[in-house]
């Protein structure tokens, strides 16, 4: 089963930094490969009760070298704000593909830039792209499951109780 996600990133000097999609309905936007995210509360080794407040991990992208690159590499050596908007696709029951989920987040900055490609000398690794390594920090984020419309949030300027 087939499953796509796509980036659109817009930033505050650049607007939207395009990437190299040219698929019908999602032109301009980056193709990503993984994705990696993590949300943790800190907590005491020998009760497992919380310690502090939680916190956020910077969230990865890992993408394909496009023309997106140079922007992206741009707003990392500037510390550019940007909104970011990751979209998640899937086959349905009826085999027909739909927007399942969304990630959003606001006030991002990219942290980290890495570049990356495979031993090009291996036969093995001759269908493999360079690659890149994204990760964003951001003031707020936004997880909707589309098809129930059931959405939740957090912000670091907006302290949970």
């Amino acid at each position: 089963m087939a499953m796509t996600s796509y980036l659109k990133v817009e930033g505050n000097e650049q607007g939207q930094i395009k990437g190299d999609c040219i698929q019908q309905g999602r032109e301009d936007l980056i193709l990503v490969y993984s994705i990696d995210h993590k949300v943790e509360i800190p907590r005491d080794t020998h009760t497992g009760l919380p310690t502090g407040q939680r916190i956020h991990k910077p969230f990865q992208v890992i993408k394909h070298k496009d023309k997106a690159s140079p922007g992206l590499f741009q707003a990392c050596c500037t510390g550019e704000q940007m909104k970011v908007e990751l979209k998640f696709f899937r086959i349905n029951d009826t085999g027909k593909e739909e927007h399942y989920f969304t990630i959003k987040l606001e006030k991002a900055i990219i942290v980290e830039m890495q570049e990356s490609n495979p031993l090009t000398f291996l036969e093995e690794n001759k269908p493999y792209k360079d690659m890149e390594s994204i990760l964003f920090t951001y003031s707020k984020i936004i997880w909707t499951y589309e098809p129930d419309g059931i959405e939740t949030e957090d912000s670091w300027e907006t302290p949970n109780a």
